[in-house]
């Protein structure tokens, strides 16, 4: 049966100050500034304008960026305390990484971007990664790669990390769901399915909860949610901590048919055939 990984990724109010931009049904991630362990800079992947008027100009185009999960080439990499929580919680091959984060809607005007005035920012899942490979990269990665490390390189196989450093690969195919031809891993549109924030104008850390994850309905629940009290009838309010928030399945069967009305109401490549 597999595992459901929420992972919140992308800039918060800690990392950054801000949300990431959404206009319509285009939404796009920016990763956190990083100095260390990377050579990819917000220019480099063509955030750089947006980023730097969004933030006010705390945010330089030339800023280093921990770019992760890289969802064109289907890696992500995790280290320390997360990587032992998904290590405790046996989060293997086959499992599914769902990617969310904060973001806001935004308005142009005069070739420059701000955020709207009407969005108070809400949380939404933007990726999926069903996982491969499993890779323990140790504390010098540098065995991995046989080449210098470049702007294309991914973090967590440049410098020095903990000894738990871990890259996961994303199968080429998603499989497991009867899906013809649909990517292990890729990126949402903005959809009613990838919205998580109830009521988001209250507060936007209050989920949606389906009743396969709620154990108010005979649900899984998942790890840093143990108090009951955290779940309501159709919804549960997130911790403020914690990156990985690993689901383990009792209803396998209705897990999926949610999670494909995620991918089916997502608007994917033309050429998939579902």
């Amino acid at each position: 049966m597999i595992k459901i990984i929420f992972s919140r990724k992308g800039l918060d109010s800690t990392a950054g100050g801000i949300p990431s931009p959404k206009k319509g049904k285009n939404i796009q991630s920016f990763p956190i500034p990083y100095r260390t362990n990377t050579l990819t800079s917000y220019e480099y992947l063509g955030f750089g304008k947006e980023i730097n008027q969004l933030s006010k100009k705390k945010i330089k185009p030339s800023d280093t960026c921990h770019y992760d999960p890289n969802l064109e080439t289907g890696q992500f990499g995790q280290v320390g305390a997360a990587q032992t929580h998904l290590e405790n919680n046996k989060v293997g091959i086959g499992d599914i990484f769902l990617f969310w984060g904060w973001f806001r809607e935004t308005v142009q005007f005069q070739n420059k971007i701000s955020f709207s005035k009407t969005d108070p920012g809400h949380y939404r899942m933007f990726g999926w990664f069903q996982i491969g490979k499993i890779i323990k990269l140790g504390d010098d990665p540098s065995w991995y790669s046989k080449e210098k490390p470049n702007p294309n390189s991914h973090p967590h196989i440049i410098g020095k990390w903990k000894k738990n450093n871990t890259l996961y690969i994303a199968k080429k195919n998603l499989e497991g769901f009867e899906l013809k031809n649909f990517p292990g891993f890729g990126k949402f549109k903005a959809t009613k399915m990838t919205n998580l924030s109830f009521n988001p104008l209250v507060k936007k850390s209050k989920w949606i909860c389906p009743q396969w994850l709620n154990p108010k309905h005979g649900g899984c629940g998942m790890s840093y949610h143990k108090n009951l009290s955290r779940w309501k009838e159709n919804t549960v309010d997130i911790v403020g901590r914690g990156q990985e928030f690993v689901a383990k399945p009792k209803n396998d069967k209705e897990c999926k048919k949610w999670l494909m009305s995620i991918f089916q109401s997502a608007d994917l490549k033309e050429n998939i055939n579902v």
